[in-house]
């Protein structure tokens, strides 16, 4: 048994007990991954899936059937917030970024066209310990997976990346510069910058 298996035991004999094991909504997330020394790097700063892919567990119990449930496809933790709100019957107010994910977790709608976007503003919170690194995360990103499992990560001041992440989900074969790609490439791009836009986000993108 893990130590989450023992946590969450313990949440859900404390609902038992105070009666309200069925009016209660549990999730179980992180805020990040840790890359760990994979691509050669350390801690969060990246765009990468060790860095941004993280568990995502939700207990509804007036959803469940008493039957785990994997949903296909990305989600971002923005949809987090307004998918609470609308499970517990509350108003979204409209200044709340995301969207309600209620209709795919009864099952009416999928995942297929969900784009899930990830942001890295540069400028590291510390010393990292080396020149080299500290230069390196001080340079700003932005990216999108898309619900084909196509990751699009571009920056200003470095390399930018493709990855297909169905075939390759560590993330070991940049097809950026892949002339067979620059149509997918300016179609993801496209979507990062309505995203932005969206958002009042005024990054500047380099042009693909």
């Amino acid at each position: 048994m893990t130590l989450v298996d023992t946590q969450l035991g313990k949440i859900f004999e404390s609902l038992e007990e105070s009666g309200q094991a069925d009016n209660t909504i549990i999730v179980f997330t992180s805020e990040h991954g840790e890359m760990a020394g994979d691509h050669g790097m350390l801690e969060k700063r990246s765009l990468h899936e060790e860095a941004s892919n993280v568990p995502f567990l939700m207990y509804v119990p007036w959803l469940s059937n008493d039957q785990q449930t994997r949903i296909a496809g990305s989600v971002g933790q923005v949809d987090l917030v307004p998918t609470l709100l609308d499970l517990s019957g509350s108003e979204i107010p409209d200044h709340i970024e995301g969207k309600s994910l209620r209709s795919v977790l009864r099952g009416e709608e999928d995942l297929s066209d969900n784009d899930v976007f990830i942001q890295w503003n540069g400028m590291g919170d510390r010393n990292l310990g080396s020149p080299d690194i500290n230069r390196m995360v001080s340079i700003p990103w932005r990216g999108v997976v898309t619900g084909d499992r196509w990751n699009l990560n571009l920056s200003p001041g470095d390399q930018c990346e493709l990855y297909d992440l169905n075939s390759d989900p560590a993330e070991l074969n940049n097809l950026f510069n892949k002339t067979e790609h620059k149509d997918r490439i300016r179609q993801m791009a496209a979507r990062i910058r309505i995203w932005q836009d969206e958002t009042r986000d005024d990054m500047a993108l380099p042009t693909v």
